[in-house]
């Protein structure tokens, strides 16, 4: 299991490398300078440090004049050693400040994203488990037309009518910030979007889940265990959530980074200062290091999680065995082996040649 967890990592670290790498070349050989005019002239009065005589040209300085791939590498080694850069063209407090400018705004794309994952989470599964138990019948048929609604309905379609129910109750239509309102304001503020963003993902999870468990009920072994007269109950723990949750956890882990990330097109309509309106904003900028630290924070974390899912597997299901060295193809091994039959039927091929000449 940890040599196989060290494959896992290592394979991930290069598959993230690859990434970044491509992001970072396209973005400096393709995105905006992040220095205006006159930003330029502010950058090279800064770095002068006010000295008219000393000529001194931000785009060098900041190694702009270099190729992509150099750059790249520039940028790396400072990322490693702790320096994440700085921001081009802004001059407030955050210029030096990064990490502060993303996780700042991202408490609040968690703050709507988590318990609207938890809630699309618990209903999508419940009603998909509902649905498929009731297969056929009137259940399953308005259920299957409610989470098809939503389905058909983009996010931005439903948020005005969301708003629409939600005002009616007294609830705040934009999120309202905490410095400037009681904070039971601002909790009322995120309602709306929380329910958007759950009935957004609210379909997706209730399909998966039907088709999973009537996957499951229609099996063989379901229909062993329904011979030997188990109840419901016995067949639905031992069997169906059994079998259902090892793809559906990895599903469920996976959905949440997305949901994460967030949806820019929500934010915008709620006012939420969200990391999505700031990573869009400084790539508009050509601002590429945030643009980078988003890139990394985020493939990490979807690294991580994959990892995680594919370990979970054989912790979840024991008959699922993780491949180990001994039954997995060693192609350099099998290579070698294939030069050494070749030579073997060489020599075999030379001796009957010289005992027929004979």
């Amino acid at each position: 299991m940890f040599k196989y967890f060290l494959k896992r990592l290592g394979l991930a670290l290069i598959t993230f490398l690859i990434i970044i790498f491509i992001v970072y070349v396209l973005q400096v050989s393709f995105g905006k300078n992040p220095f205006s005019e006159q930003g330029l002239k502010d950058a090279a009065n800064k770095l002068s440090g006010g000295d008219p005589s000393k000529k001194i040209d931000p785009l060098v300085f900041y190694g702009f004049d270099k190729n992509a791939v150099i750059r790249f590498w520039l940028w790396l080694t400072n990322f490693v050693s702790g320096d994440v850069g700085i921001i081009y063209s802004d001059t407030t407090e955050y210029s030096h400040q990064i990490p502060k400018l993303f996780f700042e705004p991202l408490k609040w794309t968690v703050a709507v994203s988590l318990p609207a994952f938890i809630l699309s989470v618990i209903l999508g599964v419940s009603l998909g488990v509902i649905a498929a138990y009731n297969r056929g019948k009137w259940i399953d048929s308005a259920i299957t037309f409610f989470v098809t609604l939503f389905v058909a309905l983009p996010a931005f379609v439903i948020a005005p009518i969301i708003v629409l129910i939600t005002s009616q109750a007294g609830l705040p239509f934009e999120f309202k910030d905490p410095r400037d309102v009681p904070v039971d304001i601002t909790v009322a503020s995120l309602i709306t979007p929380i329910l958007v963003f759950t009935l957004s993902s609210l379909a997706g999870y209730t399909i998966f889940v039907r088709n999973q468990v009537v996957t499951v009920l229609t099996s063989n072994q379901v229909l062993i265990a329904k011979s030997k007269g188990l109840s419901k109950w016995n067949i639905f723990k031992k069997h169906v959530l059994r079998n259902a949750s090892v793809i559906l956890v990895g599903t469920i882990m996976f959905s949440y980074i997305g949901l994460l990330s967030g949806s820019i097109i929500l934010e915008k309509f709620f006012r939420i200062p969200g990391s999505s309106s700031i990573i869009v904003s400084y790539t508009e900028n050509g601002e590429i290091n945030v643009i980078m630290f988003s890139l990394v924070f985020f493939t990490s974390l979807s690294m991580i999680t994959l990892i995680f899912v594919d370990m979970s597997y054989a912790w979840m299901d024991p008959r699922i065995k993780i491949a180990n060295s001994e039954n997995s193809k060693n192609y350099f091994v099998l290579f070698k082996k294939y030069l050494q039959r070749n030579k073997t039927l060489k020599t075999i091929n030379l001796a009957s040649n010289n005992k027929g000449g004979e």
